[in-house]
């Protein structure tokens, strides 16, 4: 019975998901016929010789496009931190929002020495970057530029210890003036076709200067839905532009693999509140011969690692790369994903190693219970549907390696 309601939901999700994108080709469609084009959706352009002056001034010829999202009256402090890190990283940068914004914010925005964009809120994050890119090509700046970063506000940026740690790695790859690398990201996401992810992605010169790199951003349609953006945009991205050049993954799975391995608590109950809710299966990596106690640590280390490695970087790996890897990034949909549960996240941002402010811990809890979990969105399934909300909890039980872990485990308890 259980099975059957799961697979009538999943098909009436699955209709949702084509009204979602029919709805939004006729949306496009209609704005289309209205004109609309990238000035049109940057209502808010000041003069752009205030940027070009910015630029000027900026030795290191470093410009970020941080797209974000948030309310009309306020400029959350997770936001503030990331511009930090970009500010001390010497990067000009361009905020865009994708709405209105209130003129005290806008202007708390350029005293942090932002150049800031209000903008029809059409083709999210992807339709933001097209049209910033194209008023930067119609003035030739582009060009000029040494780098440039595409990042959003998709992630709470943790500030504390682990930002300062981030900035200083970020700065060092950046100073680098040899071929070894042609674009810096944070993460490569192995699930399905391979992709780098798009939330904070930085180009160099190399790419920006490309045919090609230009022809995508001329060619892309800024659709007001999830799904587009994800395979039109930043999986299409990487197939057709970075997979020509070369990358420099700053949290990779082989990295996390190697430094668990020199810091590991080989303590199941202390690893698990770092994983996702439903992985309680994984304790079975701790089943190992006591006498050699090499190959416990890494053996166990490498099973759970290969048992994650293949699904969603940002989302298994974000509590561990946050300990083990010092990132200052959190996504923000990793509770209503039902990939972890709030209480893991309280304790994370608690723990001494971070030492955040109670105002963004606040600041990020809140959102959480207001963006709630799986269960709240099981009765608004239009809406999780164009969240990217899954129908099952099960998200990452279907690697050969993640069912074998799985047998082992049910094995042992049933002795």
């Amino acid at each position: 019975m259980q099975n059957l309601f799961i697979y009538t939901l999943k098909f009436y999700s699955y209709l949702l998901k084509v009204e979602y994108s029919l709805t939004a080709w006729i949306s496009f469609i209609f704005l289309k016929l209205k004109g609309t084009n990238y000035k049109k959706r940057l209502k808010d352009i000041k003069d752009i010789n205030i940027l070009r002056s910015k630029l000027d001034l900026n030795n290191q010829k470093r410009l970020a496009i941080f797209v974000a999202y948030h309310s009309s009256h306020k400029i959350p402090q997770s936001n503030i931190n990331h511009l930090i890190i970009l500010k001390e990283s010497l990067f000009e940068i361009i905020y865009v929002h994708n709405g209105y914004l209130e003129e005290k914010v806008k202007n708390d925005l350029k005293k942090k020495g932002c150049y800031v964009i209000c903008r029809e809120n059409i083709g999210q994050d992807f339709g933001a970057w097209k049209d910033t890119i194209s008023l930067l090509e119609e003035y030739k700046i582009t060009g000029n530029l040494e780098w440039l970063l595409l990042c959003n506000d998709s992630n709470f940026c943790v500030g504390g210890n682990n930002a300062i740690s981030f900035k200083e790695k970020f700065k060092k790859f950046l100073s680098i003036k040899n071929s070894e690398f042609d674009f810096i990201c944070l993460n490569c996401n192995y699930e399905g076709k391979k992709h780098y992810q798009s939330y904070f992605l930085c180009l160099s010169k190399v790419i920006i200067r490309n045919k090609k790199f230009k022809n995508f951003w001329k060619t892309y349609i800024p659709m007001n839905n999830r799904y587009y953006a994800i395979n039109n945009g930043e999986k299409k991205f990487s197939q057709l532009i970075l997979h020509n050049f070369k990358p420099k993954i700053i949290f990779s799975s082989d990295q996390l693999c190697l430094r668990m391995k020199e810091n590991f608590i080989p303590n199941f109950n202390y690893i698990s509140h770092l994983l996702p809710q439903n992985l309680f299966f994984l304790e079975a990596c701790f089943i190992f011969d006591k006498s050699k106690e090499t190959q416990k640590i890494d053996l166990v280390i490498t099973k759970l690692i290969n048992s994650l490695r293949k699904y969603n970087p940002s989302h298994v790996f974000g509590l561990l790369n946050i300990i083990f890897l010092e990132s200052p990034f959190l996504k923000k949909d990793i509770v209503r994903m039902g990939v972890f549960e709030i209480n893991q996240i309280d304790k994370l941002l608690n723990s001494n190693q971070l030492k955040i402010t109670k105002k963004l811990k606040n600041e990020i809890i809140k959102f959480l219970i207001n963006e709630g979990n799986q269960y709240k969105y099981l009765k608004f399934r239009r809406a999780a549907v164009r969240k990217g909300i899954p129908v099952s909890k099960n998200l990452y039980e279907y690697l050969p390696i993640s069912k074998e872990l799985k047998n082992i485990y049910y094995s042992r308890n049933k002795q």
